[in-house]
C-alpha cells in the first residue's frame, strides 16, 4: 500500500515532467534527470544519489541508474524491476520508462509493446552483510523523508514500528537467595545469597520484551529545518504491587518508557548540525551486542549502556567518504543508589546525582567510513571514543538515627503520605562518645557525639567518570564489533559488577568514630586521625586534638567490554537471495566486566570481582517480518574474596550458569 500510495502521489508531477524530460533528452540541454530531482525534493534521493544519476553519459544510462536506486530503496521490488524496467527498451522515449516505474503491475503489456527489445543488464540481487547494532547512528534525517502511516491534523506525520517477542528460557543456576533467585534474565550470580541444596535451575517463558514505538516528522513550509521525534516503550517495567494484580503479576509487567526525544536538524554553512531534547541512549552506548536476551542485555557482563534524559548537540564534517561527527550532551546525573527504599524509588527514582546541583556531561566523536567502495550491502565502519563525568552528593541530616521499623498499635495502620516504615534511619549514630575533637570548643573541652559535632548535618560527594572506545568493522564475510570501557562508580551503567562507592578511611589515616546515614540510605563512615581507644572507657574514642571528618567516598573502579563476530551464513554459502535460506546469521560474543578487587573487598557490597559471558546465537530470518533465534550462553562469576559466597549450600569462589533461550520475533 505504501508503494502504491507513493507512486500515485508522484504520478501527476511525473506526467507533467515527462514532456520536458523528453525535450531535454533530445537536445541535451542538461543532464539533470527530472524524476531524480523530484524524488530528491521529497527526500527519497540524496544529493549524492541525484549527482550519480546526473553524471550518466546518456539519458538512457541515467534512467537505468535511477531504476536501480529505486530497487535498492525498496520502492520497486527486484521482481518488478526484472519484469518491467529491465525489459523496457531504455534507448526509447522517457515516458515508457516512467510508465514502467510507476506501473509495474502492467509489466506484461508494457513488455509486449516492444517485441525484440534488448534487455538492459541488471545487477543480480544479493544478501546483505550483517549490520552492527547502532542505537546512535549518525545518518541525517531528511525533510519529508518519512513514509508515514498516519497524517495528523496538526500536520505531523507518524510512522509506527515495533516487534512482538516471546522466548523460552532455561538456566542451570540462578543468582541465588530470595531477592534475585528467580529472575528470568541473567544477573551476575551469587548476588542474592545461597541457592540451597542445588544450583537452583529454573525455566521461564516471557513476552514482556514486546516493544512499540512511533516516529514523528513535521515538514514546515519555507523552512530549512528538519523536525523529527521518536517515542518508544516496552513491557520491561517492574511487576505491579497492588492488591488486584498480585495474583497475576507474574505474567503482566508494566508498560515502560524507553526513550522519547525531539530533534532539530539544520546546516551551519555547509555543515549538518542538530540539537536533541529528551530521553535517548547515553553517548556511552554507541555499540551494543546482538544478544537475543534484551531484558538485561549483558548487565554486568561487558555491555555498558544506559538511556538517560539529556540535551544533546552535534555537527557533522565530511571529507570524501569520511564522516566525522563530534557530539556533546548535558545529562541527568544518576548514582544508581543501591540503598533507596521502594517508596523512595517510586517517588523520585534517585537523588544523589540531582543533589549535586549540576548536570552530568558526556561527549563522543564518531569516525564513519566505508572499508571498500566495491562491497555491496555492507554498512560503513565506525570508530568511536566517548566520555562521561558527573558529580554525586550525599546529604546527611544531623538528627540521630531512629528505630528500624514502625509498630502499629491500632489497626488499620495509618502512615502519613510522606513517611514510611521502610524509610532508612537517617542521621548520625550517637552510640560513640568522642573526646578532644577540635571541630568545636565544646567538644574540645569535654565529650560529644557525631550529632553534636555536626549540629546542622553535613554533605559529602564523589565523582563519576567513564570513558569508552569502540570499533565496528563490517565486511561481506564477517562483522566485527568490539568495545572497551574503564571508569568508576559504574553501577548506573551496569558495570563494575554493580558496585558503586565505599567509605575510605585509610587514605587520610582516620580512626573510625561512627557513621552517618544519608538521605539516599548510604551509611558513610566518620573518623579522626588521632583517634585511639587505649585507656578509654568502652564506647569512647579520644581524638587527641584532631578534627572528626567524613571518610572519602571512594568509587569502585571497573573495566570491561565485549567483542563480537557476526557471520552472514547465507551470503557466505551463496544462498539464493530470494529463497528460503537467505536469512541465516551466526553471532559469537565474549564479554567481561570486572571490578577492582581491592575496591570490591573494601566496599562490602555484593563482593563480586568479575563476570564473563560467552554466547553463540543462530538467527533464521524467515522473511521481512518473522525471525527465530536460538541463543546459548555460558556465564561465570568470581567473588572478590576466596570462598566468600554461599552457593549450593557451601562457600565458593566462583559459580557458573548455562543459559538457553529460544523464541520468535515478529516485526512491524
Amino acid at each position: 500500500m505504501k508503494k502504491t500510495a507513493l507512486r500515485l502521489s508522484l504520478l501527476i508531477s511525473v506526467v507533467a515532467l515527462a514532456l520536458s524530460a523528453m525535450a531535454q533528452q533530445e537536445y541535451h540541454t542538461t543532464n539533470n534527470n527530472p524524476l531524480a530531482v523530484l524524488l530528491q525534493s521529497k527526500g527519497i534521493l540524496s544529493p549524492d544519489e541525484v549527482a550519480m544519476v546526473s553524471q550518466a553519459s546518456s539519458p538512457e544510462e541515467a534512467n537505468a541508474r535511477l531504476a536501480q536506486l529505486l530497487v535498492g530503496k525498496g520502492l520497486i521490488s527486484q521482481q518488478e524491476y526484472t519484469a518491467t524496467v529491465a525489459s523496457v527498451n531504455m534507448h526509447s522515449s522517457g515516458p515508457r520508462f516512467l510508465n514502467a516505474v510507476l506501473h509495474p503491475w502492467g509489466s506484461a503489456q508494457s513488455s509486449s509493446a516492444m517485441p525484440g527489445a534488448p534487455p538492459v543488464p541488471s545487477e543480480p540481487p544479493f544478501i546483505p552483510a550483517v549490520a552492527p547494532v547502532r542505537v546512535l547512528p549518525i545518518d541525517l534525517p531528511k525533510q519529508g523523508g518519512l513514509f508515514p502511516d498516519i497524517h495528523l491534523g496538526s500536520g505531523a506525520n507518524v510512522k509506527l514500528y515495533g516487534f512482538f517477542k516471546a522466548s523460552a528460557i532455561e538456566d542451570t543456576a540462578s543468582s541465588g537467595g530470595p531477592t534475585f533467585g528467580d529472575q528470568d534474565w541473567p544477573l551476575p550470580m551469587l548476588i542474592g545469597g545461597d541457592t540451597g541444596s542445588t544450583s537452583d535451575p529454573n525455566f521461564h517463558l516471557k513476552a514482556r520484551s514486546t516493544r512499540a514505538g512511533a516516529q514523528f516528522e513535521w515538514v514546515p513550509k519555507h523552512s530549512d529545518f528538519t523536525i523529527t521525534a521518536k517515542v518508544e516503550a516496552d513491557f520491561e517495567g517492574d511487576y505491579t504491587d497492588v492488591s488486584n494484580r498480585n495474583i497475576s503479576s507474574v505474567r503482566a509487567s508494566q508498560f515502560d518508557l524507553r526513550y522519547a526525544y525531539m530533534r532539530l536538524d539544520h546546516k551551519v554553512g555547509t555543515l549538518p548540525w542538530f540539537v536533541e531534547f529528551g530521553q535517548d541512549w547515553s553517548l556511552m552506548s554507541s555499540s551494543l551486542p546482538s544478544l537475543f536476551e534484551t531484558t538485561g542485555l549483558g548487565v554486568a557482563m561487558g555491555s555498558l549502556y544506559e538511556r538517560v534524559p539529556q540535551f544533546k548537540t552535534g555537527v557533522q564534517f565530511h571529507t570524501g567518504s569520511l564522516k566525522i561527527q563530534p557530539e556533546f550532551a548535558i545529562v541527568l546525573p544518576v548514582a544508581g543508589s543501591a540503598a533507596l527504599t521502594t517508596d523512595q524509588r517510586a517517588r523520585f527514582g534517585d537523588r544523589a546525582g540531582s543533589d549535586s546541583n549540576q548536570p552530568g556531561v558526556e561527549s563522543r566523536i564518531v569516525f564513519q567510513f566505508p572499508l571498500s567502495h566495491n562491497w555491496k550491502g555492507v554498512a560503513p565502519a565506525q570508530f568511536i571514543v566517548s566520555g562521561h563525568h558527573a558529580r554525586m552528593n550525599e546529604i546527611i541530616p544531623h538528627a540521630a538515627q531512629l528505630p528500624t521499623s514502625v509498630t502499629c498499635t491500632v489497626l488499620p495502620c495509618t502512615i502519613d503520605l510522606f513517611t514510611s516504615a521502610t524509610t532508612p534511619n537517617l542521621g548520625f549514630t550517637t552510640s560513640t562518645t568522642i573526646l578532644n575533637a577540635t571541630n568545636n570548643a565544646t567538644c574540645a573541652a569535654g565529650s560529644c557525639t557525631l550529632e553534636q559535632l555536626f549540629p546542622v548535618g553535613t554533605q559529602v560527594g564523589n565523582p563519576q567518570n567513564v570513558w569508552t572506545t569502540e570499533l565496528q568493522l563490517p565486511t561481506p564475510w564477517v562483522t566485527w564489533v568490539t568495545k572497551f570501557y574503564k571508569g568508576d562508580d559504574l553501577r548506573f551503567f551496569f558495570g563494575g559488577q554493580l558496585n558503586d562507592v565505599w567509605s575510605n578511611l585509610a587514605t587520610n589515616n582516620l580512626f573510625e568514630v561512627g557513621n552517618g546515614v544519608s538521605e539516599s540510605g548510604r551509611a558513610i563512615l566518620f573518623g579522626c586521625s588521632g583517634g585511639t581507644t587505649t585507656g578509654q572507657p568502652t564506647g569512647t574514642v579520644n581524638c587527641q586534638g584532631t578534627p572528626v571528618q567524613s571518610a572519602i567516598l571512594q568509587p569502585v573502579g571497573g573495566v570491561g567490554g565485549f567483542t563480537e563476530l557476526s557471520f552472514p551464513l547465507s551470503r557466505i554459502f551463496n544462498a539464493n537471495p530470494e529463497g528460503h535460506n537467505a536469512g541465516w546469521v551466526l553471532h559469537m560474543q565474549y564479554g567481561t566486566d570486572r571490578a577492582k578487587a581491592s575496591d570490591a573487598r573494601a566496599a562490602g557490597q555484593n563482593g563480586l570481582a568479575r563476570t564473563d559471558l560467552d554466547t553463540v546465537s543462530l538467527t533464521y530470518k524467515m522473511n521481512s517480518w518473522v525471525s527465530f533465534v536460538n541463543e546459548t550462553s555460558y556465564i561465570v562469576t568470581r567473588a572478590a574474596t576466596a570462598d566468600s559466597k554461599l552457593f549450593e549450600g557451601r562457600h565458593v569462589t566462583q559459580a557458573h550458569d548455562w543459559r538457553q533461550e529460544f523464541g520468535p520475533i515478529f516485526t512491524f
